[in-house]
């Protein structure tokens, strides 16, 4: 019998459904945020992405009056990738935390 891995989350993720958008510059694709962190978020994504794999993902969040916030656009590595019912899954790692994200968490609250 072997042991479970431990949990490498470094900050509780926050549930949410956030629709984002993800990719490069010019080639965006749409996905929906299921939660996030300072460090992280896990996306429902619509095609399988390679492990190791390097995004941009842009956030909007509306804001409870209907106004919209700001985009903040992360970058994030996928660490890892999988299949669930007919959609796909995906964790990313963001390479750094900018205080934008602690907004969009602040607003999910």
């Amino acid at each position: 019998m072997t042991a479970s891995a431990p949990n490498r989350r470094v900050t509780a993720r926050r549930a949410c459904r956030l629709t984002v958008r993800y990719g490069a510059t010019d080639d965006w694709h749409p996905a929906t945020a299921m939660d996030l962190s300072n460090r992280g978020c896990r996306l429902r994504v619509g095609e399988s992405l390679a492990r190791g794999r390097r995004l941009l993902v842009l956030f909007e969040v509306p804001l409870r009056d209907g106004a919209r916030m700001p985009s903040v656009e992360v970058r994030a590595d996928v660490i890892w990738s999988r299949v669930e019912g007919i959609s796909h899954q995906v964790g990313l790692a963001f390479d750094d935390s900018p205080p934008a994200i602690a907004e969009v968490l602040a607003a999910l609250a």
